[in-house]
């Protein structure tokens, strides 16, 4: 059996006694064991844990690492892929990344920010915090900083779009449970077009 895994003689024997001597047995209770460690540290589906196990040569730090560094995407799913919208980041008051074991970014495509943009055009004009200049209007094409209280304000008129659709109700769920999240600790949030 440690002739195939790479397993501590101690689990071997243990899996051995558990699975009636039978190898292949062993060896997939061994597998499906670091796929759910996986699932567990990186907070990951079944799928996404065993694809990137096998991708990164069952190695879980390695998986664990690789689904950490991926986007997250947030998406109502109604539209084809695109690379062209808006990535959202959590800033501190210096201007600076949170340092995470996740990516602390997410990426929102043009059709599905539209369901909020006018949430968040409607806060301006907004003082640009390292420069001090008053922008007058949300910018599709570069940085739009919104300090903690404005974004907590976008937060709650984004709660209060209603919708029938359930794509687009748990886009909305889904953002502004991300949103939250950061607001917890964060100064700001950047919102950065790429149109």
């Amino acid at each position: 059996m440690r002739e195939k895994i790479p397993v501590p003689l101690n689990t071997a024997l243990e899996l051995l006694k558990k699975n009636n001597h039978n190898i292949e047995l062993c060896e997939q209770e061994f597998h499906d064991s670091n796929i759910l460690r996986i699932c567990d540290k990186a907070e990951c589906d079944y799928e996404t844990a065993k694809d990137n196990y096998q991708i990164c040569n069952y190695d879980i730090t390695k998986a664990v690492e690789r689904i950490n560094q991926k986007q997250v995407i947030i998406a109502t799913g109604k539209a084809a892929y695109s690379k062209i919208g808006f990535i959202l980041w959590s800033e501190n008051a210096n201007g600076e990344f949170y340092k995470t074991a996740k990516r602390n970014d997410v990426f929102i495509q043009t059709e599905d920010f539209d369901i909020v943009l006018e949430k968040f055009q409607s806060v301006f004009p907004l003082k640009n915090p390292w420069n001090d200049t008053i922008e007058n209007k949300f910018d599709v094409l570069g940085h739009n900083f919104f300090d903690n209280k404005t974004c907590v304000q976008i937060v709650k008129t984004i709660n209060q779009i209603q919708s029938d659709d359930e794509q687009i109700q748990s886009f909305l769920t889904e953002l502004t449970n991300w949103l939250n999240g950061k607001l917890t600790y964060a100064d700001y949030i950047v919102v950065y077009g790429n149109l």
